[in-house]
């Protein structure tokens, strides 16, 4: 692991500080060896999973439902990948082969173990395109889990009377996808056709004040101010949380033409970034509030990084991704017909077997060469497993993850000392010691 020397200003006063920061230990020390943040309290970390430890005391499942979907997103995760044969646009009726399918899928429930609580997520592509499926698999897993809860990500075209009568009779959590004043990257705005924003809002009525609705946003090089997207968010849906936040992973050709690709542009993109915290514009951001928590959280309880999980939380075993064949894959975002970069099946497992699903098709961040020697891994969490080490999508990614994440770790570090940090020395690359581009004249924050 690493030792960093972090180099932070007072705002006005131009006061200096000198930390050092242990990413192993998550320690925060004064040169003179004092802890910046006090241990608050013990808590004995387990070490991280090893991701062919099966999966076990499920807390949380991704129902894949299909891939198709009637928007397309430009940097979407899922546009790479080989659809299912059965995968079709079809809006099949609820006869009874479908049923006897979703009963089939419901029983090998039989054959997995369940945590104290368990939460169901219903994916796509576009969900409520398979709207009929899932009225049949989320009927029968709340009959077979009376305790569950529900939750779906839809773009929120196709919400009708009877998808909103469904969703308050199972108390669904709805979270839309909308870039806001950056939707043109995702593709036409629900909002712009006076029936889909009819529905919509009706649906945004009833479950906002439950605390059930929120927008999830995307960050990138053409949609690069959390500010302007809040500032659309709320003149266009109000006062709702805005999840998701972060900045995009670079999976193909169109993920990599939204990273930015110079160091002046991660520059200029970080300035931007911290500002919009500065002046609290960004506060509707739910990562706003976890990133920086967690982080304090971590200093407080010096968590180490051998507990450290993937930022998607993939590779602990409660947490599992399936279709409704009972197929087991790497993430929900994927199908048994497709493989990662290197070759390897995303078919990992069969609930049938579920002891023995093994993730061979992702790389751990203590497996890579650069997350070990990050300032910012509590904070990026090792970015997306499956990259490949050493590919353009994974170097773009990781560029793009940094230049979000050291923002964060300014915030953190703000928060905790009133000085800004600007500067970085460490075992990581050289151009990104200086934060904000200022190495010669200190950051001063306008």
């Amino acid at each position: 692991m690493a030792k960093f020397k972090f180099y932070l200003e007072k705002e006005k006063s131009k006061e200096e500080l000198i930390l050092n920061y242990d990413n192993e230990t998550s320690e925060l020390r004064h040169e003179n060896g004092d802890v910046v943040v006090p241990q608050d309290e013990f808590k004995n970390f387990k070490p991280f999973f090893k991701m062919d430890e099966g999966k076990r005391n499920l807390t949380r499942i991704k129902i894949q439902l299909g891939l198709k979907c009637n928007y397309s997103c430009e940097y979407c995760s899922q546009r790479f990948i080989p659809r299912n044969p059965d995968d079709d646009y079809k809006h099949e009726d609820e006869d009874e082969k479908t049923a006897e399918e979703i009963s089939i899928f419901i029983k090998r429930f039989d054959k997995v173990t369940i945590g104290e609580s368990i939460h169901f997520e219903m994916w796509g592509g576009e969900p409520f395109l398979y709207f009929p499926k899932m009225k049949l698999v989320t009927k029968q897993l709340h009959e077979k889990y009376p305790n569950a809860t529900f939750s779906v990500i839809t773009n929120g075209s196709l919400i009708n009377q009877e998808i909103i009568e469904f969703i308050q009779k199972y108390k669904f959590g709805v979270c839309i996808s909308h870039d806001g004043v950056g939707q043109k990257t995702r593709g036409p705005d629900p909002l712009e056709d006076s029936e889909k924003k009819k529905w919509l809002f009706k649906l945004r009525n009833i479950l906002v004040p439950e605390k059930r609705f929120s927008v999830s946003s995307m960050i990138h090089k053409d949609n690069d101010s959390r500010a302007e997207v809040q500032r659309w968010i709320r003149n266009n849906f109000g006062m709702v949380s805005i999840s998701e936040g972060g900045t995009v992973d670079a999976y193909d050709e169109g993920g990599l033409s939204m990273s930015w690709k110079t160091n002046e542009e991660h520059i200029a993109y970080r300035r931007k970034a911290f500002r919009d915290i500065m002046n609290k514009s960004v506060d509707q951001f739910i990562i706003k509030e976890t990133k920086i928590k967690d982080f304090i959280s971590s200093l407080k309880q010096q968590r180490p990084s051998s507990s450290l999980l993937q930022k998607c939380g993939m590779d602990t075993p409660d947490i599992m991704a399936v279709d409704l064949n009972g197929n087991v894959t790497t993430c929900q975002n994927v199908t048994v017909s497709s493989e990662n970069p290197a070759g390897i099946s995303h078919h990992i497992g069969h609930m049938d077997d579920i002891e023995n699903v093994n993730i061979k098709t992702g790389t751990h961040w203590s497996d890579r060469e650069e997350c070990p020697k990050c300032p910012v891994l509590h904070l990026c969490q090792g970015s997306c497993l499956f990259l490949s080490p050493g590919s353009e999508e994974w170097k773009a990614s990781c560029e793009n993850a940094y230049s979000d994440n050291v923002v964060w770790l300014v915030a953190s570090l703000y928060e905790v000392t009133g000085f800004i940090l600007y500067k970085i020395e460490g075992p990581h690359p050289e151009y990104r010691h200086d934060i904000f581009g200022f190495e010669a004249k200190k950051y001063e924050y306008v």
